[in-house]
């Protein structure tokens, strides 16, 4: 890992106590912006003002365990990364069918299912690379950040609020709000620029009181609330429900893609040499997520999942030290009540500032790889259909309520057609080509060439054709110096569309090598130029065999 110069604190540096406070606060602020989805689900199920203050108060809690769970980085659980988590738009719509159905004993019990699809899924990660590519998890960050986006944007703008006399009043404060963001995240410097989106929020706070945005009653609540004060969770209760099954997998199923594209993400932050996604610690942080929301369900909140919003404040801010999230959990702890003062127009600017930085990472993680015809109608079409959703509700609002179940919001109904579609578009993605030569001496010099070739015209993603040819050439020179090619080798290339990668465990030659002692002893040198991508053990594995009966896999490249 390369350590990039544009971070203020890498992933593994502690920040001097001031600052980790205040980066804590920070995250604290922006977190607590998704809380207002938790008083949507209570809202929905006809919930009490106390019941509500209860699930807000151990919401808290519950983002402060998940987002220490996943700065974790040793042993089975934790990605090791800062990723915070936060209330998902991914299991809005979910929570909300399901309190409308069941109340809220069924949105606690179907939260713990979707973390508990999370926990499953995380171990076949390395099977299912191929039903979701890096366009899929891509596209998911960035329609839940469209999603989100859309929601802020309404706040923002003071849309309810068109036909009232604050109307001007709210639209100055989320544009003041918006703007001192930004402002600070591009041309601020040191602590500025660290904590841009706290003295944002701080200004839209002060803007707010100072035009009277903030009520009587809603300040009268807040003076007379205790600071602290033990959760009476007295709502508690759990009723699990087949019906609402689909839903629920298809969320966690999301959550668990967005989990991979955001320490995806952070990976690539923390790495200015960064290649491809290393696996272990994705698979870590998909079990640390579910566990995650496994715990929002047992304290009665709705589902949670890693942000990429948070990850992109953090890039812009220059501080991804993991030590971040331990402060953040802390202060979570004792400012749960910070809540109740946030105007609207503030909650919207916040909202567009974080959703920016996710639409913005989908798409970098869409277009880590090459995008292809395939790619490009996977995630046009999704796209537009998931927009769809929001321009035209009724028309979707009709469908019977088996479809409904998957066209109920935006990231449903986009996330659903983008699995389809891949699926379908996989059938011929599969090429194969067989580059054949006349004489045994001649892959050494033409094989470089023909191989780039045969690349570019597959789309295939730079780095592994570079890995490609560099390993496929010391295995053909190797065997060549050794006398071991007779008559007209030739190579078989394999590759995957849409997904980057190129097989070689298929490149060989052919007639079959000579056989004998000397083969054996060339084998040996040849494991320190393998990579080790399971293609390539696969060749090890055929190529070092020393029974003469497999002769014909010892051709295996």
């Amino acid at each position: 890992m390369t350590r990039p110069e544009d971070l203020i604190y890498a992933v593994d540096e502690l920040p001097p106590w001031p600052r980790l406070i205040f980066l804590g606060a920070q995250h604290v602020m922006l977190m607590s912006v998704y809380l207002v989805l938790i008083v949507i689900v209570f809202r929905s199920a006809d919930a009490s003002h106390a019941a509500t203050l209860n699930a807000l108060s151990l919401g808290m809690i519950a983002l402060a365990i998940s987002a220490m769970l996943q700065a974790v980085w040793r042993g089975p659980v934790g990605s090791g990364y800062l990723a915070p988590p936060v209330f998902s738009a991914i299991y809005i719509g979910p929570a909300v069918f399901a309190a409308e159905t069941g109340g809220l004993p069924a949105v606690f019990a179907m939260t713990i299912f979707a973390g508990a699809v999370e926990i499953a899924l995380a171990p076949l990660l390395r099977r299912l690379r191929t039903l979701f590519p890096p366009a899929i998890s891509g596209f998911i960050v960035a329609i839940v950040g469209l999603q989100l986006g859309v929601i802020g944007v309404g706040d923002l703008l003071g849309v309810e609020h068109i036909a009232r006399p604050t109307f001007r009043d709210h639209l100055v404060v989320g544009v003041l709000t918006l703007a001192t963001m930004c402002a600070f995240s591009v041309w601020g410097r040191g602590v500025v620029r660290l904590i841009c989106s706290m003295l944002g929020i701080l200004v839209g706070m002060v803007g707010s009181l100072a035009l009277g945005l903030v009520t009587a009653d809603r300040m009268s609540s807040f003076i007379a609330a205790p600071i602290f004060a033990i959760p009476e969770p007295h709502y508690l209760a759990y009723d699990f429900r087949l019906s609402l099954v689909p839903a629920f997998l298809m969320a966690g199923t999301a959550a668990m893609l967005r989990t991979v594209g955001v320490i995806t993400t952070c990976q690539k932050i923390n790495d200015s040499d960064w290649k491809r996604p290393d696996l272990g610690p994705i698979q870590r942080g998909i079990i640390a997520d579910g566990i995650g929301c496994m715990v929002g369900g047992l304290l009665g909140v709705m589902g949670m999942n890693t942000a990429p919003s948070l990850v992109g404040v953090s890039k812009a801010t220059g501080a991804t030290s993991r030590y971040i999230a331990f402060s953040c959990a802390a202060i979570l702890v004792v400012f749960a009540l910070l809540f109740l003062l946030r105007p609207q127009p503030v909650i919207g600017a916040a909202m567009v500032f974080t959703s920016s930085f996710m639409i913005a990472g989908g798409i970098q993680i869409i277009t880590s790889r090459n995008v292809d015809s395939r790619t490009t109608y996977v995630v046009g079409v999704s796209l537009l259909l998931g927009l769809a959703r929001e321009v035209f509700p009724d028309y979707f609002k009709r469908a019977t309520p088996v479809v409904h179940l998957f066209t109920g919001s935006m990231m449903s109904i986009g996330v659903m057609s983008a699995f389809l579609l891949n699926l379908i578009f996989r059938v011929g993605a599969t090429r194969s080509v067989v580059l054949e030569f006349e004489k045994s001496d001649e892959p050494v010099d033409n094989l470089e060439k023909l191989l780039r070739g045969r690349g570019r015209a597959w789309s295939v993603a730079p780095d592994v054709m570079d890995r490609a040819v560099s390993t496929t050439e010391q295995v053909f020179r190797h065997l060549a110096d050794a006398g071991l090619m007779i008559g007209s080798p030739s190579v078989v290339m394999t590759c995957r569309v849409g997904g980057g990668a190129l097989d070689c465990s298929r490149a060989g030659l052919r007639p079959p090598l000579k056989l004998g002692v000397q083969f054996y002893r060339v084998a040996q040198p040849l494991l320190a130029f393998a990579p080790t991508e399971p293609a390539v053990r696969r060749y090890r594995s055929g190529l070092f065999r020393k029974d003469r009966r497999q002769s014909d896999h010892l051709c295996q490249a």
